[in-house]
């Protein structure tokens, strides 16, 4: 067995048994998506990516694996493993797309600046994935091969945009993570790191090594002979464990996480929070500054019942004392 079978064994592999396991955490977002009688963009757009990926490679290992293929059969086939791996990608990144707006709280720079960016590579990527390229039937099989001499395989063009939309993607929802921590007051590690799990930035460099990967296969930096078929696999899983991660009840949607209530909150609202810490810590450094103490309030406190109970306890015994050399006052 060569490595470009071996690959492509491991690709279907992995990419199959990852869509049988999301199976049931699929088809509850469908149920929801059915409730609301609403199709949302994520819904769609996960559908999409999920689907035109299992075509990609399914139709792309019966090119690979064929041996009846001729020139007039290939024609109309060939290119259906292209295009549909490219609509495949399309909808990861507009899936990305989605995330990036929610983690920067609907921010409408990122709206516009990161959407124009998405919008102009879609006919950058079409021009990769199409130009020059012809049908081969050598011994049977059927794959699209650009036969110009001294020219490149078009699909570096294809690979290299998507590979820098995720780049771009990936460092401003970073930003917005970081900049949500600084408007909380502190930024911790070990918290960040959380968030960025959370999230699903490391979604976001998975897509971008794998497109690396092939990107330096087409110019030669690398020779594993992984060829598309397990970047695309590898795309697939992580698109669908962003999307299915968001999903689930208890997991995301209802955290309790501060980011993820700073996402969710309008630029008025952040514009108001924000004010509100920074005037909450001016107070306490002025307060701090009669005995040399800075002192750094968090933005959200939660009391246990114990502490609850113990402040009042503190404030009915301090009131006790402020007032029991007061006439008429007595307490039970």
């Amino acid at each position: 067995m060569d490595r470009a079978s071996m690959f492509r064994i491991i690709s279907f592999t992995l990419a199959g048994g990852d869509v049988v396991q999301t199976i049931p955490d699929t088809l509850m977002m469908y149920r929801k998506c059915w409730r609301n009688r609403a199709l949302t963009p994520v819904c769609f757009f996960y559908a999409m990516a999920r689907y035109m990926t299992i075509i990609s490679l399914v139709t792309n290992g019966i090119g690979f694996y064929g041996t009846h293929f001729t020139y007039a059969t290939c024609k109309p086939w060939y290119m259906v493993p292209n295009v549909t791996a490219m609509l495949a990608g399309m909808a990861v990144q507009i899936l990305v797309f989605i995330r990036t707006f929610a983690i920067s709280g609907r921010s409408l720079i990122v709206y516009y600046g990161l959407g124009a960016i998405l919008l102009l590579g879609f006919p950058i990527q079409a021009f990769g994935i199409a130009y020059h390229r012809l049908p081969e039937t050598k011994g049977g099989e059927c794959k699209g091969k650009v036969f110009a001499a001294g020219e490149p395989d078009w699909n570096i063009v294809y690979y290299s945009a998507h590979m820098g939309y995720d780049v771009i993607a990936c460092a401003v929802g970073t930003f917005y993570l970081v900049f949500s921590s600084r408007i909380q007051g502190a930024f911790n590690m070990s918290r960040f790191i959380r968030r960025v799990l959370r999230n699903g930035l490391l979604y976001f460099g998975v897509v971008f090594f794998a497109n690396l990967w092939v990107v330096l296969e087409f110019v030669d930096v690398l020779e594993t002979g992984v060829g598309a078929t397990l970047p695309l696999a590898i795309v697939l899983i992580a698109a669908q464990h962003l999307i299915l991660s968001t999903q689930r009840p208890g997991l995301h949607s209802f955290s309790l996480s501060l980011t993820d209530d700073y996402s969710r909150t309008p630029l008025s609202g952040q514009s108001m929070r924000r004010s509100a810490l920074l005037r909450g810590r001016q107070q306490d450094d002025h307060e701090g500054q009669g005995s040399g103490v800075f002192v750094m309030t968090e933005s959200y406190t939660e009391q246990s019942d114990a502490n609850r109970h113990s402040d009042v306890s503190s404030t009915i015994m301090k009131d006790e004392d402020e007032n029991k050399d007061k006439p008429g006052v007595t307490f039970a």
